[in-house]
């Protein structure tokens, strides 16, 4: 079964499911040996670990799409793919489908933000027209179509910052009618406004919890009552890498050894156990002229 299939079933089941941002290889294979059914491709992480730089745009499609490449060859569980707002028009939107789904992405979120686009918690950002927005969605699922692929479309709309929820929850709906599978409306600053959304939006619903964002953070339990499917937390190892980083170079730089902080670092074994070193190790003797 391929890994959209998977994902597609387990979307299926009554569960709710968990899914932690990842922004490389490592943190992907990380999440999946800690026991994650599905992962998300942040492109937040992606411009921040890649660029040194905020979520606003700067990074290509091609640096988006080794990214998403790179991360599905190094894992065996469903990726789904921060496609952006397809890098353009529907023609685009059309490509950057094709590449995702051959470089292996199981799923992808499709949003309608204005190009250049920013993350969907900070200020100053526009959206499309809804027709514009609808035609990238059937782009999309004829792409699918084409591709022969299962993949998941999430249809993201940011507008209920700019036009209310009211506006938010009518976009949704259409970008269902257009194909998409589930639907995510970034931002809700209340839990009344998420209330709101999953009553009148009888469809599979994502929940990006971002650590600081507008959207009130609630616990698995209460999002899966409320009625969301996927519950994304974006940013979590992001946030909790780059903190640990900060926390042990600066106790480097002050003391000038990391003497005093090994409890605080992954040893050289088991590193090299979440990179598969002994299997590679295998292989080379495998393949290897000498006996």
């Amino acid at each position: 079964m391929s890994k959209s299939k998977s994902f597609r079933k387990l979307l299926e089941t009554n569960e709710s499911v968990l899914v932690p941002g990842i922004y490389d290889a490592l943190s992907a294979k990380i999440a999946q040996q800690v026991g994650f059914d599905a992962v998300f491709h942040t492109g937040y992480g992606t411009a921040a670990t890649l660029l040194g730089v905020p979520d606003i745009g700067l990074v290509s499609f091609s640096e988006m799409k080794e990214r998403v490449s790179n991360i599905c060859n190094s894992i065996d569980i469903p990726v789904i793919a921060d496609a952006d707002t397809g890098y353009g028009n529907s023609l685009n939107t059309m490509r950057t489908v094709k590449d995702y789904i051959r470089s292996g992405a199981s799923g992808l979120i499709l949003e309608d933000q204005v190009w250049p686009k920013k993350c969907g918690h900070m200020k100053g950002k526009a959206v499309i027209p809804i027709d514009e927005m609808e035609s990238k969605i059937i782009a999309a699922s004829q792409s699918r179509k084409e591709e022969k692929s299962d993949l998941i479309i999430v249809g993201r709309t940011d507008s209920l910052a700019i036009e209310g929820v009211e506006m938010a929850i009518e976009r949704v709906k259409r970008y269902r009618k257009a194909g998409a599978d589930v639907l995510f409306i970034d931002a809700p600053n209340k839990i009344d406004e998420l209330e709101l959304i999953a009553k009148k939006v009888k469809l599979p619903l994502l929940l990006n919890q971002l650590e600081g964002g507008r959207t009130p953070l609630i616990s698995m339990k209460q999002a899966k009552k409320i009625g969301f499917k996927i519950i994304l937390f974006p940013l979590t190892s992001l946030y909790s890498s780059t903190k640990a980083m900060f926390d042990s170079l600066s106790y480097l730089k002050k003391h000038q050894t990391s003497v005093g902080i090994e409890d605080q670092l992954i040893t050289f074994d088991n590193f090299n156990k979440i990179v598969n070193h002994d299997d590679f190790i295998k292989l080379e003797k495998k393949f290897s002229n000498k006996k």
